[in-house]
This record gives structure tokens, C-alpha cells and sequence, in this order.
């Protein structure tokens, strides 16, 4: 079935003048008689086939689908059969902020306690902690990971399978591009021995990190290409956001 996709609206401005407005601010003109194409509108609006509409709708829809004004129903992602369990490691307003996020889709992600495996595992911590997020990774389970250096939050990337980045990869091109490596492992060590204790974070930047957190979830629940597998993103105190590329380190073999 045939839908228009976000965005797009088809509609008259003038006698057998009719306009298709996309996303953007792009507008394209269509001319044909005001009753064909009221037709035409009233069946894709109501999921109706072009083609039972006569060979000029059938062409229409077939250039708005080459246009991606259409969507095909039946091609999309089939939802889960069951909702994927996360864990959600962590305190504070991003989590409250995240578990909120999680409960508007219940039929694609399920928060659960660590007492069982879950099929991916959310930490959120107040700072770098390098130890853990290694513990983490051995387990091979996706993980998503949140964090704070005083300044701004850090995102992701999201670790789900060799096509993303895992945390073994950022942590590589981390060492690879600080020129200052001694320090640098220096202070995850301290940042490791530190104790637990919630992410402090101001309400809408919270939210923002949890949208962020949400977005990768559900894509992955729902099979769909996952936003930020191999993105890294920077939520600054004023709300803006910065996205950071980690692409997989390259597989070296001996010879």
C-alpha cells in the first residue's frame, strides 16, 4: 500500500493545477483535471490502489514513488515478534529521562534488571570509566554508553555488531589520537577508581542524551539502520550538538 511519506502533502491552488509540496521548501507543479486528481489524493489517503484507478494514476503514483513522495507499506521493517530486553546501568535524570523514552514504544524495547541476559546493555555514567565499559564489551552484548566530562555529555557510539563501532574501537582511535598517551590512560585510571554515582545533568540536556540513547534502540528493535553506530555525539550545557565519526578500526591478519 502507498502513503505519502512525512512531509509531503499533494493539494489544488488553482483550477486543474494541482501542487506537490516537499520537505525543504521544494514545491513541484502537476497539471491535470481537478476530478482525476481529487481521486487520486482521496485513494492515497485511504490506502487505495493506483492501479484499480486507471493507467494516468498508475504513472502519477509511480513518479511520486521515484520522487520518495510515496512510501510502500508492505516494504517496510516487520516489527519484532517480542520486544528486545535492555538493562539500563546507571542513575540519574538521563536514565529517568531515557526509562520515560523507552515506556512510548513497548512493543520494540522492554527495560529489564540485570538479574537476566539482555539482549543490550545501556551505561550511563558521571565519567569515563574505561575498566567498565571493557568489562562490558567481553560480555558481546550491543552496548550503548553515556557519559560526562564536565562540559558536555557523550553519546554513543552505539556497539552492536562488526558493521558499528565498538567500544574497542573508540577506545583505540582515543589512544591513537591523544598526543599525551601516558596521561591519558593516567586519568582513566583515576576516573576507574572513583566510586559510583548518578549522572548529574541539567533536565533538557538529559533529555537530549536520552533521545539519542532512544533513537539507536529503537531503529535497532526495529531492524532498521541504526542512527548512531558509528557516530559519537557531543551534547554541550547550551543544547547544541556535535557529531564525532568512529568507524571500526580495519581487522589486521598476520601473514
Amino acid at each position: 500500500m502507498l502513503r505519502f511519506a512525512p512531509g509531503y502533502h499533494l493539494y489544488a491552488t488553482a483550477p486543474d493545477s494541482w501542487r506537490l509540496a516537499e520537505p525543504g521548501g521544494r514545491y513541484q507543479r502537476i497539471a491535470g483535471p481537478d476530478d482525476r486528481m481529487t481521486l487520486i489524493a482521496q485513494a492515497l489517503s485511504s490506502g487505495t490502489e493506483l492501479a484499480s484507478l486507471g493507467p494516468d494514476a498508475e504513472a502519477l503514483g509511480e513518479q511520486l514513488l521515484r520522487r520518495g513522495a510515496l512510501i510502500d507499506d508492505t516494504t517496510q521493517a516487520t516489527p519484532p515478534e517480542t520486544p528486545k530486553q535492555v538493562c539500563i546501568l546507571g542513575r540519574g535524570p538521563v536514565v529517568d529521562a531515557l526509562q520515560r523514552a523507552l515506556e512510548a514504544q513497548p512493543s520494540l524495547i522492554q527495560v529489564i534488571l540485570d538479574d537476566a541476559e539482555p539482549d543490550a546493555v545501556i551505561s550511563v555514567e558521571p565519567w569515563f570509566r574505561d575498566r567498565h565499559w571493557m568489562e562490558l564489551a567481553a560480555r558481546q552484548i550491543p552496548l550503548h554508553r553515556c557519559h560526562d566530562d564536565g562540559l558536555a555529555l557523550f553519546v554513543g557510539p552505539f556497539s552492536v555488531d562488526a558493521r558499528t563501532a565498538s567500544y574497542l574501537d573508540y577506545r583505540g582511535r582515543r589512544r591513537a589520537a591523544d598526543p599525551l598517551l601516558e596521561e591519558l590512560e593516567a586519568l582513566w585510571t583515576h576516573l576507574d577508581a572513583l566510586p559510583t554515582s548518578p549522572l548529574d545533568a541539567a533536565p533538557g540536556v538529559a533529555c537530549l542524551a536520552a533521545a539519542v540513547i532512544a533513537a539507536d534502540l529503537f531503529a535497532w528493535a526495529a531492524g532498521t539502520d541504526i542512527p548512531n553506530a558509528t557516530t559519537e555525539v557531543e551534547i554541550r550545557v547550551d543544547g547544541s550538538l556535535r557529531r564525532h565519526p568512529v568507524l571500526p578500526l580495519p581487522t589486521v591478519t598476520s601473514l
